[in-house]
Order: C-alpha cells, then structure tokens, then sequence
C-alpha cells in the first residue's frame, strides 16, 4: 500500500473498525468509535467482532452496524467445506458493503484478511501490525506520550483527524441486564442498595490466576474488616473454581458474624449483565482479565491484581493507583503469555505453592527452582519467554512452542497443579485487603 496523504473522513461514509478479541482489548478500543462518531457524525461505523466479545459493542449508538464472527462454531467445524463456503461468503459480505476506511486494530494475518476483502480505497492499522497485516495496512504510529492501549487506540482516530476533549466508553446496558442484574442479587440474599465487592478468579491464561485459596481468604478478610460481602463471577466454566472459592470462605462463619455468605454467580450472566453487577459495586477485585477492564470503563473502582503484563499498558482505564503488582520478581524477558519462573506444584489450605513469596524453593518441596529452558538456535540457552524474541520464532518453530506449552500446561492441570506467575503469586490478601480499604475511604 502507497503512502499517501490521510483521507478527509468528513467527506467519506463508510468506515469499519476490525477489533474481533479479547473482551478487555475490545473494551479498549470503544473510545475509537465515540471519538470517530463525534468529530465525523456523516461517518457510518460498522465493527467487525467475535461473539464473545460481541456484547462489549452492542448497542453502542457511535456504530451503524456490528457484524459478528460466529469463530468458535467456524473452530469447530474448520475442515467442513460448508464453513469455508460461510467463511469466503462473508468476506464477500464485506466487500459488497464498500467501506471507504478500514481500522484494523486487531493486527494479526485474520484482520488483515478482513480488511483486504473489505477493498477500502483507505487502509490504516494501530500501533501493531504483524502476520502479515502490515502488508495490507498502513501503520499510523501512537504518540511518544501513548503508553496505555486505551490512549494508543485512540492515536489512530487522532490521526485521522478526531480530537476528543474526553475518553468516552460507550458500553450500552439495557434496562433489562439491569433488571436481571437485580433479581439475581435479590434472589441470593443481597441488597441491590447495599455496597458489596464483585470478586472474578477466572482469567483467560492460568498464569495470570491467583488463586482459589486467596481468594477465599481474601472475601473473609473483607467481610471483618469492612463487612462487606461478596459476589463471584464467571462464565459457566468457573462455576466449579467459584464454588470451591465459597466453600473455603466458611460461609457458616460469616453468617454468623451477620455477613451473608459469598454469592456464587458464574455462569448466570451475560456481559450486559455482568456489567450491570459491576455498575453497581462497591469494588471489583480480579486480576488482569475482561471484568476489570468493563468495571473501569463504567468508572467504578478496581482493584487489580497484576503479574506479567505491565499495567502500565494493559492495566485498568484511569487507575494505575489501584493496581498491585510485583514486577521486581520478574526474571528479564518475561512476557504476558507465560510467565518465566511459574511457580507449580501442589496447593496447601494457605494457597501455597512450592515457591515461597520470594519465589526461593521451599524446603521439602519437589518442585526445581527457576526457568524452564530451551536451547536457541544459535545454541545458547533462553526461557520460554525469551524465545519470543529468537529467529526461530516463527513458522514451525512457533507452532511447535505452542503445542509444548499447551502439553505442559495440561499435563499440570491433570496433576492437580497450579502455575502462577511468581509477581502474581507474592501479592498476599492481607495486601488486597489494605488497598481496598484505600479504595473505599480514600
């Protein structure tokens, strides 16, 4: 693609934004369309999205059109001539619309191919473009300054000529989410009037778990320091880590003390609903996963519990102060992925592993202390994470380091193992606790 002059957009129509996951990093990227839709109100936006992520953009009133990518069911059935017929019909669906601009804010070869088939005259990329989107996309650098994704995002509307006064999130609730939000709270015996704390110990990647003994603890320490109960979300996977969660918390104990026992609700929402829980909320507790990300979008508070991503760029919107972190711990070249020193091995009552806080090994424990290793091509000796950045990090040598963590990670969970990123694993819910405290009299 030639570099040219940018395009007027108030003399265009038709844009797409291409963000298809995760749930966070699409969260992220609505500002683009508030700030695009307010500067150029001819502008018809439409978002391409997966439908997990397809609620975050429903019903956002910047966008004319969210066409969603049935991507688990095109999973499944990848081999099946009759979803390639599907998936080659809508990418001709795309062309047939005649976009004018493409954003493709997703950046891998799958958006790329997106917004090749879209033929927009006007092709532009975020601040990432690899797996050969580059080759389709013009990239429009974020600013020096830019260092969250939510800011880099926004670069790209910035350059196009939007200048927004304030970072809007436009994430539409109905009415009825709010309803159902209500009687699901009702139902397990909390007040919708009354504070309570959102608690998610779910995330995408195992890494980034705490833990389900520390959340137990923490949800104790939170009903006799503040008494203030607590509500456990999820998707209908977490139900069983969400019961355990309630089951360690004794909520006999609490119960007694007047503090009703922890709500277990995964699996009974759905965003729309989950974010009318968090709208609600006193605090949202999680690591670094989708509800933290919509909690701050609705502006409510978040205390976020971080390993190896930086916060700095993937933390919740507007509340670094919120969250906590032990990157010191880190070894050199840890990625968000995996974590270069997991701690793994068995978990006792207090939620330990075979790691101390330090993430020294403890005695009589069988775990190895440090990185995994893996030879480089040029012979020397890296981690898993470091292997990122090696020549061989592409084609088959990619692949089969997928396969190999993906082996590791099952074969940890067969064994009844945890591995968590050793920064996450040193934060300790007395920790969590004084920085709620924080959070709701500071």
């Amino acid at each position: 693609m030639s570099v040219a002059a940018l395009p007027d957009l108030s003399r265009l129509r038709r844009l797409l934004i291409i963000r298809l996951s995760s749930i966070g990093d699409v969260t992220h990227a609505l500002p683009v369309s508030a700030a695009l839709g307010e500067a150029f109100p001819n502008l018809q936006i439409s978002w391409v999205v997966e439908e997990m992520s397809a609620e975050v953009v429903a019903g956002n009133p910047y966008l004319h059109e969210v066409i969603v990518v049935p991507r688990e069911r095109w999973k499944r059935a990848r081999l099946s001539p009759c979803v390639w017929r599907e998936y080659l019909d809508f990418l001709v669906g795309l062309r047939r619309r005649r976009f004018d601009v493409t954003l493709d804010l997703q950046g891998y070869a799958k958006s790329g191919m997106m917004a090749l088939a879209a033929g927009a005259p006007y092709r532009f990329g975020g601040w990432r473009l690899r797996e050969g989107a580059q080759l389709v996309s013009r990239l429009l650098p974020p600013r020096f300054e830019s260092a969250h994704r939510v800011e880099r995002f926004l670069d790209v509307a910035r350059a196009l000529g939007a200048n927004p006064d304030c970072i809007r999130f436009p994430f539409a609730i109905p009415d009825s989410a709010r309803a159902h939000a209500e009687a699901l709270l009702c139902a397990g015996g909390l007040s919708p009037e009354s504070p309570f704390a959102v608690l998610n110990p779910a995330t995408g990647n195992q890494v980034r778990r705490w833990g389900a003994a520390r959340y137990a603890h923490l949800a104790g320490l939170l009903a006799e320091a503040f008494q203030l109960p607590c509500v456990l979300i999820g998707s209908e996977k977490d139900v069983a880590l969400c019961e355990e969660i309630r089951a360690r918390a004794q909520p006999a104990r609490l119960e007694s003390g007047g503090i009703p026992a922890p709500l277990n609700l995964a699996g009974q929402t759905g965003l729309k609903e989950l974010a009318a829980l968090l709208e609600r909320c006193a605090v949202q507790i999680s690591g670094d996963t989708g509800s933290a990300h919509i909690a701050a979008a609705l502006g409510r508070p978040v205390v976020a519990l971080f390993g190896p991503t930086d916060p700095a760029h993937a933390g919740p919107w507007n509340q670094s102060g919120n969250v906590l972190c032990h990157r010191e711990l880190c070894a050199p070249g840890c990625g968000a992925q995996r974590c270069a020193r997991p701690q793994a091995g068995p978990v006792d009552e207090a939620g330990k592993t075979g790691y101390n806080k330090t993430g020294n090994r403890e005695q009589g424990t069988g775990n190895r202390e440090g990185p995994r290793t893996v030879p480089k091509v040029q012979g020397t000796m890296a981690t898993r994470s470091d292997r990122r950045e090696a020549p061989f990090h592409r084609g088959v040598g990619k692949a089969r380091g997928k396969r190999e963590e993906r082996n590791e990670t099952r074969l940890g969970e067969s064994r009844g193992r945890v591995v968590t990123a050793r920064c996450l694993a040193a934060i300790s819910p007395e920790e969590v606790c004084q920085k709620v405290g924080q959070v709701l009299h500071g």
